[in-house]
């Protein structure tokens, strides 16, 4: 957590996340792990986020981890769906492919060339505001 508390967020990332919920709700789906995302997590003003946990014995030593499930990030969508929500999503690299199918509207942001590449279905970005700009067409505006 020391190591991941000096990490910063990437430039712009706060504004995004700003402009984003005062159109519409906001929730970070993630592979990673609870205690590694908490400091970046306090930078960025505590955006909900879903990810894992590490198991850790009484001294804090890490003994295992615990997945909310497997493909976590296509079933969220999918409950999110089963409750009357649209999802819009975002993701960066393979792990996020199924939940981009999955949504009503994918994009991908900052992904490796490859992905992009093998993915073309998916409008890449490298910039928030223009991922912001092309999601904003998809909200639904009073």
């Amino acid at each position: 957590q020391r190591t991941i508390a000096g990490i910063d967020p990437l430039p712009g990332a706060q504004d995004f996340l700003d402009e984003l919920r005062s159109l519409t709700q906001v929730i970070i789906l993630s592979d990673t792990f609870t205690q590694f995302a908490k400091p970046l997590m306090k930078k960025l003003r505590f955006p909900a986020i879903f990810c894992n946990t590490l198991e850790t014995d009484s001294s804090g030593e890490v003994t295992g981890y615990r997945l909310r499930q497997q493909n976590g990030k296509y079933h969220a969508v999918a409950a999110f769906q089963s409750i009357g929500y649209q999802v819009i999503a975002s993701g960066d690299s393979f792990n996020d492919l199924e939940m981009l199918r999955r949504a009503e509207k994918g994009f991908l942001f900052r992904p490796p060339q490859h992905i992009a590449d093998s993915n073309p279905q998916f409008p890449a970005f490298t910039e928030y505001s223009g991922l912001l700009e092309a999601v904003r067409p998809f909200l639904a505006l009073p």
